[in-house]
């Protein structure tokens, strides 16, 4: 029970800012004392929309009525008096028609409980005296009045009248600038760190808190779907295929390169390159098992550099006089989570990245070896349908190859009609593919221009526009790194351009970005986004900006298109971390009792139906793929059923939004605990047959938390003297409060927004892990937050705090 001795609704004035004010509601109503008697003349002309609300409900109170809605129950539950009379009224049955549906008659399956109940009181218990109801009709006419001026008209700098916000005592003495930034957008940023977004709606329940819910809340838990379903396919499905695979080259391998030892015929120096072929996958079973090879020193260079994983040269791979990129090879990513996954992503990386380059004879003698033996699905069936197991479902989930791939150099050989195929002819046809093909290239090359590798990292458009988005041809380059905002301006996104050239004065710093940028938005334009999984989320995440027909006021303004592109960087931010080892990166609570029903807490949902309806096609085509290459595991099967249904109830209750019309008391309820089902999912997707996890506390390591970091960029051109890594990231979560308007009347709600970050650390450095990131954010909480954000977020040095004193759940 919630009692305090009095309550009066304190005054919300504080400190100024550099702007006109905008004020706050000032309740001068003494609660406490509407017990026994009202001055039915009072003079009502001065209260704020709030206090009329609580007086209009005032004459209910006395009897005990039990309000549904949450604010005004709270308001009088803070009383000395009224929480006694609401359990006597309750409890009295001769209140209530005993034979409605909630007391055991007929139910009528269209209602919930919540409305069986409220329907089965007794209209002469609640009825008004005459005085009573002039008084009460006199309070509407004065609210009515007040409504009229929600929004403000003829002032650029205020959008909303914060003085009628209608539940302001929810926060214990909120900051001033917090209602500056209401009034003048609508809406405000916060800083806080919560771990997961889900936390903050779970505060919200508990404090009956109206929700707002984000885009973001929405994008987090599709990345963690994404991201576990390749968890879960790479431990289930490919771990397996990918030993089988090395275990059985290796052997065909060896069978290989005795045939060519006997062969005394050879007109090339195929015996080394089988040699070479061998040696090269004891590494790679030597990664997967994580034992230094034994018998082939090689092999066992090759191995130590790897684990090591700092740039080197390697006289196996021919990098004699340029360091090779052994820092790709520490795990980042979610292959950090367990050893597994560790050998997992450097075998993988292995076979990826060792490259083959057409302008070197013995490299094209190794792919001619290589592609003829994996390809054979005569001599070698199983080796060839491995191969094909491992890599045609990347096809789909991350993208096509973006270097030549050795099924690419088999129907070279195939056209030819012959495995005998000099390599220098055979350099110039991977030449010609390649030309054509590869588009994520070094701008200084020192290695050599197209290279075969035997599977292939992925084409990302974003790593194209990434890459073509830097000065390389100054002396001394004027733009030594792209920026995540390159990405959706490419892409058409003209809030992201706006910024680029209207703040961060881009072209100011180097004349030919416009010019750069245009052709990547031809070319952007130019690509089928609905190829693969990878490129499919790309295409959702330009829908968060769309804004809607009949859109609410707040969405309507530069600094909400601020608020989504922060929502899709953080959102593009977890899609590189999610496919850090394929996409190929550009170099240069608990339950209450019995008693009346829990009241109705507002809810809202950001109306993006664009974006709703993007998410279900995504999950749809997403389920297609999986069960197309048999990789659809029970456990992914029922979450992508679950985020489905999801994004169907928020795409709905968009659209009544749009519409005008008002939620049913379900809807307003699945809104209040939208935050427990997020975590309930989330623990669902985590969970393994190790692992029972009951709640988030049992989460251990960097999936507790939203914080994660992809490098996505090398920045070592040999015109810049700065040389660093990219890192796009997320960091804690931040609140978001939005004054919506809801049937009329203006609601403060809260929700949560991703922190987007972007930075750069020296080329020195190892390439940067999760687990390093959220230690570093402990020390650093606002490290690498974009300056165009300042407009939108509110410097708050602490976090607003709930006024839990009043505003407490005990349901569930």
């Amino acid at each position: 029970m919630k009692r305090i001795a009095s309550f009066i609704l304190s005054g919300l004035l504080l400190a100024g800012c550099a702007t006109k004010e905008q004020t706050a509601p000032v309740s001068t109503l003494d609660v406490e004392s509407l017990r026994d008697s009202v001055d039915l003349n009072m003079d009502i002309t001065r209260l704020s929309l709030s206090d009329l609300r609580i007086l209009e409900n005032v004459f209910l109170a006395q009897k005990g009525y039990p309000f549904e809605d949450s604010y005004i129950r709270s308001i009088y539950q803070s009383t000395t008096w009224y929480d006694s009379l609401m359990w006597a009224f309750s409890e009295n049955e001769d209140y209530y028609d005993q034979n409605s549906g909630y007391w055991g008659g007929e139910r009528n399956e269209e209602l919930s409980y919540r409305e069986e109940y409220y329907n089965s009181i007794k209209p002469e218990i609640i009825a008004y005296t005459d005085e009573q109801r002039a008084f009460v009709n006199r309070v509407r006419q004065r609210e009515d009045e007040l409504r009229k001026r929600n929004f403000k008209s003829g002032n650029e700098d205020d959008k909303v009248n914060v003085a009628n916000i209608v539940n302001p005592a929810l926060l214990k003495e909120p900051d001033q600038r917090l209602w500056d930034y209401l009034g003048h957008h609508g809406f405000a940023i916060v800083p806080a760190q919560h771990q997961q977004l889900f936390h903050v709606y779970e505060q919200n329940d508990y404090h009956e808190f109206p929700a707002f819910v984000t885009t973001d809340l929405y994008l987090q838990l599709y990345h963690l779907y994404f991201d576990c379903m390749l968890r879960e396919v790479e431990q289930e499905k490919l771990m397996p295929l990918l030993k089988e695979f090395c275990e059985e080259g290796q052997k065909v391998f060896a069978r290989r390169w005795q045939r060519e030892k006997e062969n005394e015929d050879a007109v090339f120096n195929t015996d080394g390159a089988a040699e070479w072929i061998v040696t090269y996958f004891k590494v790679a079973n030597a990664l997967l098992e994580e034992q230094a090879p034994k018998g082939d020193a090689n092999a066992l260079g090759e191995y130590e550099r790897v684990m090591k994983s700092v740039n080197t040269t390697s006289e196996f791979l021919e990098y004699t006089d340029v360091p090779f990129e052994y820092s790709l090879f520490r795990p980042r990513g979610h292959y950090t989570r367990n050893d597994n996954l560790k050998r997992y992503f450097r075998t993988m990386m292995w076979l990826q990245t060792v490259p083959l380059r057409s302008d070197n004879p013995f490299d094209m003698l190794k792919a001619n070896i290589l592609a003829v033996e994996i390809c054979d699905d005569l001599d070698n069936p199983r080796l060839c349908s491995l191969y094909k197991k491992l890599t045609e479902p990347m096809n789909y989930l991350m993208g096509m190859p973006d270097d030549v791939s050795i099924e690419q150099v088999n129907k070279i050989i195939s056209d030819i009609g012959t495995c005998e195929i000099d390599p220098n002819e055979l350099g110039v046809k991977v030449d010609e593919i390649a030309e054509k093909q590869t588009r994520i290239r070094p701008k200084f090359l020192r290695t050599g221009r197209n290279k075969v590798r035997l599977m292939p990292q992925r084409y990302q458009p974003d790593a194209e526009v990434l890459q073509e988005m830097v000065d390389y041809d100054s002396n001394t380059t004027k733009r030594e790194v792209p920026k995540g905002l390159d990405v959706f301006a490419a892409m058409g996104v003209s809030a992201a351009e706006k910024i680029l050239m209207d703040e961060l004065h881009e072209p100011d710093r180097w004349s030919k970005y416009t010019s750069n940028l245009k052709r990547m938005k031809k070319r952007m334009n130019e690509i089928k986004w609905e190829d693969n999984a990878a490129t499919q989320w790309m295409s959702a995440l330009k829908t968060v900006i769309d804004k809607p027909q009949h859109a609410p006021y707040f969405m309507l303004s530069p600094e909400w298109d601020k608020k989504s592109l922060n929502a899709m960087l953080g959102s593009w931010s977890e899609l590189k971390h999610d496919a850090i080892l394929y996409a190929k990166q550009p170099m240069g609570a608990e339950c209450g009792g019995a008693g009346p029903p829990d009241p109705i807490v507002k809810g809202y949902v950001e109306p993006n139906v664009k974006f709703w309806q993007k998410a279900i096609d995504l999950l749809k085509e997403n389920q297609k793929i999986l069960r197309t290459h048999n990789l659809l595991t029970e456990k992914i099967a029922t979450a992508n059923e679950r985020l489905t249904e999801e994004a169907e109830f928020l795409l709905a209750i968009s659209k009544k939004e749009l519409r005008g019309q008002v939620l049913k008391d379900v809807e307003y309820d699945e809104l209040e605990y939208i935050g427990a089902k997020f975590e309930n999912m989330s623990l669902e997707l985590l969970r393994d047959s190790e692992h029972e996890l009951w709640d988030w506390e049992a989460i251990q390591g960097p999936d507790r938390k939203v914080a994660l970091v992809a490098d996505v960029y090398t920045a070592n051109a040999d015109n810049n003297p700065n040389k660093s890594i990219l890192y796009e990231a997320v960091g804690d979560a931040d609140e978001i409060y939005v004054v919506v308007e809801i049937g009329g009347y203006l609601w403060l709600t809260r929700g949560a927004v991703f922190s987007y970050r972007e930075f750069q650390r020296s080329i020195d450095d190892q390439r940067l892990n999760d687990e390093e990131w959220q230690e570093y954010l402990e020390r650093h909480p606002r490290s690498g937050v974009p300056e165009w954000m300042t407009p939108v977020t509110v410097p708050l040095e602490k976090t607003p705090v709930d006024n839990e004193s009043v505003f407490y759940s005990t349901g569930c």
